[in-house]
């Protein structure tokens, strides 16, 4: 059986994956220091430090 170098090459994994969505903290805060999130039937609640870090609490 003779195979080309290339046949024996597939990919291991799709590059698609590795592109996620990204959302602007920006986007979410809206100039706010704290909103609140659902999800599913959990609140959370996310602020924005004086340092600028985010805290996502339940």
């Amino acid at each position: 059986m003779n195979t080309s170098d290339q046949d024996q090459k597939t990919p291991t994994s799709d590059p698609a994956p590795l592109l996620k969505r990204t959302i602007q903290s920006e986007e979410i805060m809206a100039g706010e220091k704290e909103v609140w999130i659902q999800h599913g039937d959990a609140i959370y609640r996310l602020c924005e430090t004086k340092s600028g870090k985010l805290i996502l609490q339940k």
